[in-house]
């Protein structure tokens, strides 16, 4: 029995160069396309941190509770291009990602649709594959007000957790893990001689010089702390004896730059140093593949971290713009530091002798990490199961007999 669901997923983040944005975007899509009878519409998340100016970004619940009057009153022209697709949906389907934070606009406005979905126009509503930072008060209100109202929201890691239970008496929420853990790198046998070929790993505008991969290597990748200026300035020095320090004590250097402030940093890492460097624009299959491989990974990134653990790598943490990267090591190196972004160049001893640590713990850690990865990736089951009940349940309305009149 055909059923035709009208399922408006939003942001589909696979229109952002990050890595995990790709990746994420791509993942739902796809499993969503896959579910029989749902017809999907997409809003990119290029909508949620437009500086377009005539697009409302709610600062304080009493400011949302006004774009709804607004709204209900016709009187909406900053939103004229999402409420036609809110209107006519059957459900929304919302990737909150690491959206809700201080300071940006994407987390305002993806609680601000949330909102308009449920109340104006009485939609289902999921938000899914979350994490929270409830430091700024007004936002803490927002997401306070908001969420409960949602039919289901899904939280991706313990910190946020319990914020949103620290926040709200009650709250109703699932744990399911990152979609990031079903990443699978290609065993390094399927693609080592690869490496070695000029010009394989080049992405345009990036040129990566060829490596041999058959010897043990280190990826480093930079931080989303550094997505604005603050003290230490530019991080990238910091990062050039880091990865100078690496290549002589412990391994070859594979320069990773899985986001735009990753690239503007180790760009200029790569001038100064001549390391092989993944591009912005690499195919993220690729990157997964080095860093499922590496003997270590360095970074600041939530996603190329879930990455690499899944073939089995250990993370040398550095700090992000958010709790994440201490969400993360409590998943895979519980008790582990977390090594400050800003304060990089006075830790470049210590972020080597951790990794050192890491390699000499050799096949018994990655084993141990593939494992707690498999884990992980076994929580991801499950998280489309409301779309999957709305379907039944449409289904099943449509093959019930009709009563006679």
């Amino acid at each position: 029995m055909f059923v035709d669901m009208r399922l408006l997923y939003a942001p589909d983040t696979a229109d952002h160069p990050n890595w995990g944005c790709r990746f994420m975007g791509d993942w739902y899509r796809q499993a969503l396309l896959g579910l029989d009878g749902v017809r999907l519409r997409r809003l990119g998340s290029r909508w949620f941190f437009s500086g377009d100016s005539k697009v409302p970004a709610p600062l304080t619940w009493p400011d949302l509770q006004a774009i709804a009057r607004d709204v209900r009153e016709g009187r909406s022209e900053g939103l004229a291009d999402v409420l036609p697709p809110l209107a006519g949906c059957d459900l929304v389907f919302m990737n909150g990602e690491n959206f809700i934070r201080p300071g940006t606009l994407k987390g305002r406005r993806l609680l601000m649709l949330a909102y308009l979905a449920k109340a104006v126009f009485a939609k289902p509503v999921m938000l899914v594959n979350l994490s929270l930072d409830l430091s700024e008060p007004a936002l803490a209100e927002l997401v306070a007000q908001v969420l409960p109202l949602l039919d289901e929201v899904h939280i991706r890691e313990d910190v946020s957790a319990a914020q949103y239970r620290a926040l709200v008496a009650d709250a109703r929420f699932l744990q399911f893990a990152d979609v990031g853990w079903t990443a699978a790198p290609a065993p390094l046998a399927a693609w080592r001689a690869l490496a070695g070929r000029s010009g394989h790993f080049n992405a345009w505008p990036d040129h990566c010089a060829a490596f041999d991969a058959g010897q043990p290597y280190v990826t480093v990748s930079a931080s989303s702390a550094f997505a604005h200026a603050g003290p230490g300035g530019d991080p990238s020095d910091a990062f050039i004896g880091l990865c100078r320090r690496l290549a002589a004590e412990i391994a070859q250097v594979v320069l990773v730059a899985p986001c735009e402030v990753d690239a503007a940093i180790m760009r200029k890492v790569q001038a100064a140093t001549g390391l092989p460097l993944l591009g912005l624009n690499l195919p993220v299959a690729q990157g997964i593949d080095v860093l499922g491989n590496a003997r270590a990974h360095v970074g600041g990134r939530w996603h190329p971290g879930i990455f690499a653990a899944t073939g089995g790598t250990p993370l040398v943490a550095i700090g992000a713009n958010t709790h994440k990267m201490a969400a993360l090591m409590q998943q895979l190196h519980p008790g582990e530091p977390v090594f400050d972004a800003r304060g990089l160049a006075g830790q470049v001893d210590a972020i080597v002798d951790r990794a050192k640590a890491q390699l000499a713990a050799g096949p018994e850690l990655r084993a141990r990490l593939s494992q707690r990865a498999a884990e992980m990736r076994a929580r991801v089951a499950g998280s489309l199961a409301f779309v999957e009940a709305r379907l039944a349940a449409a289904r099943a309305e449509i093959q019930a007999p009709s009563r006679p009149t």
